[in-house]
């Protein structure tokens, strides 16, 4: 993998600068502080600055442990365990990139810094924030930012780097009636919860429970409520009655580029509030807390469920066929869900406070669809009395210390009825070995959708379409080298079915993806990009495929 920059937007050519062809200070340079001035600035505060490593560090020379080892091995594939670490990572992808430092090798094998930052900060109050940003500032140095780790496109680690840790800053605080700040007085305020950067959907999800309350947020346990998962969009089981996870953000508080503080909403900067919710990644300053709105307990949760056993490959794919075809009405009905496309193939939907009409005909419909010659189909019915219980039991965190990458593309009801054999085509002729499904299936309320950046295809969205590939940590870097290669025709290849005014989710899409400015927000690129350079005209806050950023992974 190969880090480039000073490459030019080509949609906004008119707005790449010459601060986007400089390269900040990274610990590779001579400009990067001594020992001595990182000792300073540890003192400074207050002992929180971690020399992080990589997390199978402990099992190599010279900093074996025995002791620490068996543990790292033990929760290698740990998301609670990973989230707590500074230099791991969900992917091993981004935590070392082409570099060694693997788990299963022995004490004497290598054990390289990789994409791990050299020193991480750990910010667990804002104040701390604000001195990091002030000393990545006075140093000009590369900055991170990194709240779990979850990130699937490697925008939250960086070689070199000096690293911004929010996952320690904790705290939750539930409102009957919040209202933003700079709003008129007398305004009526709404049930709604404050949290600070490093809470988990999990935890929060449990503490709403004993609220009586939901919020919009992640399908995965451990993933964070303000970090990326906000930034990007944030799809949620939720989203068919309530939208996306920024639809229901009310405030959000942040450090900006000059280490101030910042409160965000529609009355106090709109145009930045706009940005941040839905513009992806770290660009827009480093999130404290947010605001989202809350909702009250369903009755119940409804849940439908199939899977399907095939025998040929000719079973497998009328299946598909089916199942694509019968999405939009799937989620005509008020369902969303998930998919798997192997072997066996596997869906799960889910409606709160569901009818047993809409359940018995969804249920029908994914039963029909396995009447198939070699199909054994099984496809069921049945509620959760709670949303927490539905959590507990299917909430997870998928793909944990691998080298997963997906490519995936928004599908409109157009697109599944009018291009099934087209998508069919990439499962099973042109890259069979590459793993298909759905990230998400729902039809999003997006009645809001032009009061947020998220990419204006999501009106018209009924699921993410993904296809993922996955390598060995000790493959050779041919093979690794080839798969993202053949990840980047993926990405050409959905492009032309559904056309390239189409779009992805940002946080799910391929890290290497050609048409990114298009891909991830179409036509609210331009506004984003202004928006971008007002409030971070200096460029401290770059990833990999953010906004304005010259921080580019290619293959």
């Amino acid at each position: 993998m190969r880090l480039a920059q000073s490459v030019l937007l080509p949609l906004l050519p008119s707005l790449s600068t010459a601060s986007q062809h400089r390269q900040r200070c990274t610990a590779q340079d001579a400009c990067w502080p001594s020992h001595k001035a990182w000792s300073s600035f540890n003192a400074s505060v207050n002992g929180q600055l971690i020399a992080s490593r990589p997390s199978a560090h402990v099992c190599h020379n010279p900093s074996y442990d025995a002791a620490l080892c068996t543990t790292a091995r033990t929760n290698w594939a740990s998301s609670d365990w990973r989230t707590a670490q500074p230099g791991a990572y969900s992917a091993i992808l981004w935590e070392l990139g082409s570099a060694q430092c693997f788990i299963n090798t022995s004490s004497s094998a290598p054990c390289e810094q990789g994409l791990v930052a050299e020193y991480t900060l750990n910010a667990s109050s804002v104040e701390l924030v604000q001195k990091g940003i002030r000393w990545a500032v006075q140093n000009d140095l590369y900055l991170t930012v990194k709240n779990t780790g979850h990130d699937h496109l490697g925008r939250s680690s960086g070689k070199g780097a000096f690293a911004i840790w929010t996952h320690n800053m904790k705290g939750r605080k539930w409102h009957d009636a919040f209202v933003p700040h700079g709003a008129r007085v007398g305004a009526a305020g709404i049930p709604a919860v404050t949290l600070q950067a490093g809470e988990q959907w999990l935890d929060i999800y449990r503490d709403a429970d004993q609220q009586g309350r939901i919020v919009v947020g992640g399908s995965a346990r451990t993933v964070g409520s303000a970090g990326g998962w906000f930034t990007g969009g944030g799809h949620s089981p939720w989203s068919h009655f309530y939208g996306l996870g920024v639809d229901n953000v009310l405030e959000v508080n942040i450090v900006t580029a000059t280490g101030e503080t910042k409160v965000l909403n529609e009355y106090t900067d709109a145009d930045h509030f706009w940005a941040i919710r839905g513009g992806g990644g770290n660009a827009w300053g480093i999130l404290t807390s947010i605001t989202y709105k809350t909702y009250p307990l369903p009755t119940h949760i409804k849940t439908v469920a199939a899977g399907y056993n095939t025998t040929s490959p000719a079973a497998r794919r009328e299946v598909l066929r089916r199942l694509l075809k019968a999405i939009p009405r799937i989620t005509d009905l008020g369902y969303t869900g998930y998919a798997t496309f192997g072997d066996p193939i596997g869906m799960i939907f889910i409606q709160p406070n569901g009818t047993n009409t809409t359940a018995a005909e969804t249920a029908a419909i994914l039963s029909e669809a396995g009447n198939v010659t070699g199909v054994e189909p099984l496809a069921g019915a049945f509620d959760f009395p709670k949303w927490i219980d539905y959590c507990n039991a299917f909430l997870q965190d998928p793909n944990i210390a691998t080298n997963v990458i997906d490519t995936s593309r928004l599908l409109t009801a157009d697109v599944l009825s009018n291009k099934t054999e087209s998508l069919l085509s990439l499962m099973f002729e042109e890259f069979p070995d590459f793993h298909a499904g759905f990230n998400f299936i729902g039809k999003v309320d997006s009645r809001n959708r032009d009061n947020t950046a998220v990419h204006s295809i999501w009106k018209s969205s009924r699921g993410v379409f993904s296809l993922g590939t996955d390598w060995a940590d000790e493959a050779p870097e041919s093979e690794k080298h080839a798969k993202r290669l053949r990840a980047v025709e993926i990405s050409k290849r959905l492009a032309q079915i559904v056309s390239r005014d189409g779009g992805t989710y940002v946080n799910e899409a391929n890290p290497y993806e050609p048409f990114w400015q298009q891909a991830f927000w179409g036509d609210k690129y331009p506004r984003l990009a202004k928006i971008k350079k007002r409030v971070d005209p200096n460029d401290l806050f770059v990833c990999n495929r953010c906004v304005g950023s010259n921080v580019l992974y290619e293959p």
